[in-house]
């Protein structure tokens, strides 16, 4: 079974402004069909690697490349046909009502209308005010329309549901699903941790200018490891010995105890099953925001 073919590469990119790197050394292949979150602090350097893939700026070392050709400011525009863009701060032409400006965006790509009309009815922008006039929710409802209005092979958004109400979010997620499934490829950078385990396969992490991890989602959640809470009656009980975090307490004589565990999971079922007077038992999975946490702090000790 043949790969998919890479369509957005970056080599060795670095971003320097004057003496500060805003990006350093990063190195990224994402195949067609991928939907990939990029994440990290704000300063961490996400919307200046995402203004290289657009062309929007030059690195001063190292190669970007879409569809297999080098990104330059001066040609860029070659391949913005290709590429759906959405910003949370994105600029619009304020003076044109909503309706103006995607009926221009449509004329201008020869997208059926049908399209425009199917993700009108999905996001429900304002199109009859003003665009400058709109709140900034309903702004950026008109911004993602325009980025999937002409179903561009990528689409490459930076905090896409900023503003958004909860139903908003969800829509939209649901429609990067319905891309991916069309076999388009989706890069989106993203505050919102929750957003990215639903809608992404994979997790790029940057953290002051460095790509310090790229990983699977599932993956990453597996070596998260996993919470633990039980309750026993019995109180000499000793937590496994690969145990992370624990923490104990007494109450109304019962024992809790949590911790983490990132181990074999068999190894946890007999240790489970070895409790006695166990009274109760939860178990959840590390979440990437704790996983992001305990890779900020290990990359600041290093």
């Amino acid at each position: 079974m043949s790969k998919s073919p890479v369509v957005i590469e970056l080599n060795g990119v670095t971003k320097q402004f004057g003496r500060f790197k805003a990006v350093a050394d990063a190195t990224v292949a994402i195949a067609k069909g991928e939907v990939v979150g990029f994440v990290g602090a704000n300063g961490a350097g996400k919307t200046t690697t995402i203004s290289m893939m657009l062309g929007f700026l030059g690195a001063t070392k190292g190669e970007v490349r879409l569809f297999g050709e080098t990104i330059r400011p001066q040609t860029a525009h070659r391949l913005h046909g290709r590429i759906g863009y959405a910003s949370g701060d994105m600029e619009l032409p304020l003076n044109l009502t909503g309706k103006q400006y995607l009926t221009f965006l449509l004329h201008q790509s020869n997208t059926k209308e049908s399209r425009l009309a199917e993700l009108i009815q999905r996001l429900s922008p304002q199109l009859d005010k003003k665009i400058g006039k709109l709140s900034r929710g309903n702004r950026q409802k008109i911004a993602l329309v325009a980025a999937f209005v002409t179903n561009p092979d990528v689409l490459i958004l930076d905090e896409p549901t900023s503003g958004l109400d909860p139903a908003m979010q969800e829509a939209f997620l649901a429609l990067v699903r319905d891309t991916q499934a069309n076999g388009k490829t989706v890069f989106m950078s993203s505050h919102y941790l929750q957003e990215v385990m639903d809608a992404c396969s994979r997790v790029i992490l940057m953290h002051n200018g460095k790509i310090i991890l790229d990983k699977l989602t599932d993956e990453l959640l597996t070596q998260g490891g996993k919470h633990i809470t039980i309750k026993s009656a019995y109180r000499p009980t000793k937590p496994p010995k690969k145990a992370e975090e624990v923490e104990t307490s007494f109450e109304d004589g019962l024992l809790t105890m949590k911790f983490v565990y990132k181990t074999d999971v068999a190894e946890l079922q007999s240790w489970l099953a070895a409790v006695k007077q166990l009274k109760d038992v939860e178990i959840s999975e590390y979440n990437l925001e704790e996983t992001f946490k305990s890779l900020y702090e290990a990359e600041e000790t290093a």
